[in-house]
């Protein structure tokens, strides 16, 4: 693992909190209307998961003060996915 562990830390905590206020915020009947989709359910989540990498790639970037490696990079994805 190439990601410092506090950094780990805190991106697995911001994704636990988020995750749950999407749970309990629901979604507009309308999204599914709005972006003509069959599953609102994988639209959401492909948007929630789009959401937290972009999220973790930009603080990766402020509290580093560079871009992440291809490997950092590709251990942010896999801190979301999980």
């Amino acid at each position: 693992m190439t990601l410092d562990p506090e950094f780990s830390k805190q991106t697995s905590s911001l994704i636990e909190q988020t995750l749950e206020l999407y749970k309990t915020a629901g979604a507009s009947p309308r999204v599914g209307q709005l972006w003509n989709c069959q599953n609102v359910g994988d639209f959401l989540c492909g948007f929630f998961v789009g959401e937290m990498v972009g999220s973790a790639l930009s603080a990766f970037q402020i509290v580093h003060k560079r871009e992440p490696t291809a490997d950092e990079h590709m251990e942010i994805i896999e801190l979301v996915e999980n």
